[in-house]
């Protein structure tokens, strides 16, 4: 019997040495369970935001600075569609701690809209404007953009921080979620935006009917869009040279999405020349660019999957330019 005794305390210790080796190596990537902050320290961390439209909060991932700066900035990231906001707030700690220019300030936020409160495309990647059968426009404070302003409101009260306005940047999913923001909320206090990789395209043209266009033919229409200061407002579209894959079809969830290419590289440079064409049409001023790099979608083998550090490392030159010790190519 002791011997039996003997035998599972010391099977019960030898796997529990193998559990916190491996947890040493492998951190969890996600803690909202531990996000139940309502306080925003110095450093990084996560507090909950409740917003203001429902009953419910949004984590946010952030980072601090220590002391900040008459100049310094806000920057937004928005996490791509597995919704892992945590990763991509370090993904720009990174950026910020290998920063050889030590005047570049910025408070970071990566808010997570889980899919509880914004279920699937519609709730994230279009922004919440419409309910999920795209029938019936709901009101503009439900909008996933609104939030963001909100949260910004939220975090200049709170940190004191000066800025006015403040960057965003999307990736994938992201990206669809930020480039659409710009055309239907011009008034959001946004000073650049950067989408990188996005695999889905709203054009601003009103004969194409939404999301792939301003028109909407059933249920409730959308209001009228300021093209003119949609493309005042400063946009920086990039992607990646690498990242001409062919895409599955489970990813395209609109009719003009094949249309616009077979690929994210296609179909933002897709994107980018009917832009220019609308544009051109209405000689308006537009401060959109397009930016191509020597960047895939996302790193191989990760789970979940990760953006190219290539991307997040040409967004922080485009908010802030003297920082030396990026590379972008």
């Amino acid at each position: 019997m002791k011997n039996w005794l003997f035998f599972i305390m010391a099977t019960l210790v030898y796997f529990s040495s193998i559990y916190v080796v491996y947890a040493s190596h492998h951190p969890l990537r996600h803690s909202d369970n531990s996000c139940n902050s309502t306080v925003i320290r110095k450093g990084e961390g996560c507090f909950v935001y409740k917003a203001k439209s429902s009953n419910f909060s949004i984590p946010v991932y952030y980072y601090l600075p220590n002391k900040l700066q008459e100049d310094t900035q806000v920057l937004f990231t928005m996490h791509g569609e597995k919704r892992n906001a945590q990763d991509y707030r370090n993904d720009w700690i990174n950026i910020y701690k290998s920063n050889s220019d030590q005047h570049t300030s910025f408070i970071l936020l990566a808010p997570q809209f889980e899919q509880k409160w914004f279920p699937k495309a519609v709730g994230y990647n279009l922004g919440n404007m419409f309910t999920e059968d795209l029938k019936i426009l709901n009101p503009r404070n439900k909008w996933a953009f609104t939030e963001v302003e909100n949260i910004f409101t939220f975090v200049k009260k709170t940190t004191e921080v000066k800025a006015d306005n403040y960057y965003i940047y999307g990736h994938s999913a992201g990206a669809q979620f930020v480039h659409r923001m710009v055309i239907f909320m011009p008034n959001a206090h946004i000073k650049k935006a950067v989408a990188a990789e996005a695999g889905s395209y709203t054009i601003p043209d009103e004969n194409r009917e939404y999301p792939c266009g301003l028109k909407k033919l059933t249920g409730e229409q959308l209001s009228s869009v300021d093209l003119k200061k949609t493309f005042a407002i400063p946009m920086r579209i990039i992607l990646g040279t690498k990242d001409n894959k062919i895409l599955p079809s489970e990813h395209d969830s609109y009719a003009c999405d094949t249309q616009q290419g077979s690929n994210r590289l296609a179909r933002g440079e897709y994107f980018y020349t009917q832009i220019k064409s609308i544009v051109h049409n209405k000689k308006e001023d537009f401060n959109w660019t397009l930016k191509k790099v020597t960047a895939t979608h996302i790193i191989a083998n990760t789970n979940p999957p990760l953006e190219d550090p290539m991307l997040v490392s040409c967004a922080a030159l485009e908010f802030f330019p003297k920082l030396t010790s990026v590379n972008c190519k």
